[in-house]
């Protein structure tokens, strides 16, 4: 056993082997007799209720708003409707003064009643010049001259026709009336004010804004090492200041495609509906939002703080000099968990005559189990250093479209370390398949028992002794360890 090992037994005290772990570089100098109470932490695994979640924040706001524009302009003579009134498909809105679109229908009809006399009067004379032409009396051309004014005739009817049905549909524009049941969200106009309708230049002005309140939405940035985690369809808990001690249930809609970066951390717009029966949610109210990933009701599970990532455990077995290759741990660990191979290949052969096993997925050279098991520090230190197209590819991935797959699930296993101590004492290392995981609780599929203790150790000392142990090692400065 290393001298290392040996400060790491049950009775090492915290402060001599953490107090900056100069006992560790200086051999344990403290004699046992000296040493205080205190240990490592010790966890046992325990029967827990696991939630995970990603939580975020945002903003209620209708799901679909409706803009409340005048075909026809002038001035508003009537609005019986206020602001925030819940008004049912067809109720009257605004009712504007009705005297010009009235003498266009009066011009209308007079200029249709004069093309109805004119193509008439022109058929008339058609057929009388017809039959002068065929008794030689009129010439050709002037039989011509009759053909195109009746023609003529008829086209200003039929235009004129058009105009009094255009005319006569316009007397209802004065009239507005609602184009669905829903809450007058915004209103931008009162008595006597003039309007321009949609036919001028500017496109008409806005009256009044319209939304369905029965479903609304929250709108949340999520960051995007959470959104492989999110698909639509999840139930999500919603509250909200105005009722704190209320939770209200809703579900994802989607998640936007577009990124969005603010403070350069790019993240992802996720829509969250929810049903508003009650009419109690508003838009513009602030939202919390947790979606709900997965949930295990009475697993094996142990705190979070005794689960090491693959990178943090080899840190920490070379830091304390443990006799353990984590290489070859995982590596049994997998070889241990994996599915038996088919006897044949979509070929025919067999895997050993000559099929090839799929090579998994890495990020940034990081294999995607391996990453998958990491911190959400160490994910960020792999995801900054990944060009733009390798976080699409990553995005890819984590959305089931790439080459890695579909999605894994938040409860899939994946593998992991823990730290306890063998039957000598000794700190030694442990392969574990882990599962789903909260804030405080991880899963623990395959490799501990219930009542089985592990121990905590606390990676930043770890890696401030590692830090120290190569400035000692490159630097001859005084006061660091120079030599």
């Amino acid at each position: 056993m290393s001298m290392t090992q040996r400060c790491f037994r049950r009775s090492a005290p915290l402060a001599a082997v953490f107090g900056a772990l100069t006992v560790v570089a200086s051999g344990c100098a403290i004699g046992e007799a000296n040493e205080p109470e205190q240990t490592l932490q010790t966890l046992t695994a325990a029967r827990q209720t696991i939630v995970s979640s990603v939580e975020a924040t945002g903003t209620i706001e209708p799901i679909r708003v409706i803009e409340v524009k005048s075909q026809a302009g002038g001035e508003v003579l009537e609005l019986p409707v206020e602001l925030g009134d819940n008004v049912d498909q067809g109720t009257l809105l605004v009712r504007i003064d009705p005297r010009d679109v009235n003498n266009a229908f009066a011009q209308a009809e007079a200029d249709f009643d004069v093309a109805l006399a004119q193509n008439e009067v022109a058929q008339l004379q058609l057929e009388r010049i017809e039959t002068l032409h065929d008794s030689d009396i009129v010439t050709a051309e002037e039989l011509e001259n009759a053909t195109l004014s009746a023609a003529t005739a008829r086209a200003s009817l039929v235009r004129a026709r058009t105009n009094l049905e255009l005319a006569e549909d316009k007397l209802d524009d004065v009239t507005l009336r609602a184009p669905i049941t829903g809450t007058i969200v915004e209103r931008t106009l009162e008595e006597g004010q003039v309007v321009t309708g949609t036919r001028d230049l500017t496109g008409g002005t806005v009256l009044m804004r319209m939304a369905d309140l029965n479903e609304v939405q929250v709108r949340t940035l999520v960051d995007e090492t959470d959104i492989g985690r999110l698909e639509q369809g999840l139930p999500a808990n919603i509250t909200v200041e105005a009722y704190p001690s209320r939770t209200f249930r809703g579900s994802v809609l989607k998640i936007e495609p577009q990124a969005v970066v603010e403070q350069n951390v790019t993240m992802f717009a996720v829509l969250t509906r929810i049903s508003n029966d009650e009419d109690l949610l508003r838009p513009g109210m602030n939202a919390d939002v947790e979606v709900v990933i997965g949930r295990q009701e009475g697993v094996l599970a142990v705190a979070n703080s005794g689960i090491k990532s693959q990178q943090e455990a080899a840190q920490i077995v070379r830091a304390l000099e443990i006799d353990a290759d984590v290489n070859a741990l995982i590596s049994d660990l997998r070889e241990q968990n994996r599915p038996p191979e088919p006897l044949e290949t979509a070929y025919g052969t067999t895997a050993e005559e000559g099929g090839e096993a799929e090579e998994e997925p890495e990020i940034g050279g990081v294999p995607m189990s391996e990453f998958q098991s990491m911190s959400q520090r160490e994910r960020m230190r792999v995801i900054q250093n990944l060009s733009a197209e390798e976080r699409g590819r990553l995005m890819q991935q984590f959305r089931g479209g790439g080459p890695g797959g579909p999605r894994r699930r938040p409860d899939e296993p994946r593998p992991a370390f823990v730290f306890k101590y063998d039957e000598m004492g000794a700190l030694t290392v442990k392969a574990v398949m882990i599962g789903l995981s909260d804030f405080d609780h991880t899963q623990i599929v395959q490799g501990l028992e219930e009542g089985e203790e592990i121990v905590a150790v606390p990676l930043s000392l770890i890696q401030q002794q590692e830090f120290l142990n190569r400035i000692r090692s490159r630097s001859a400065l005084p006061g660091v360890g120079g030599r």
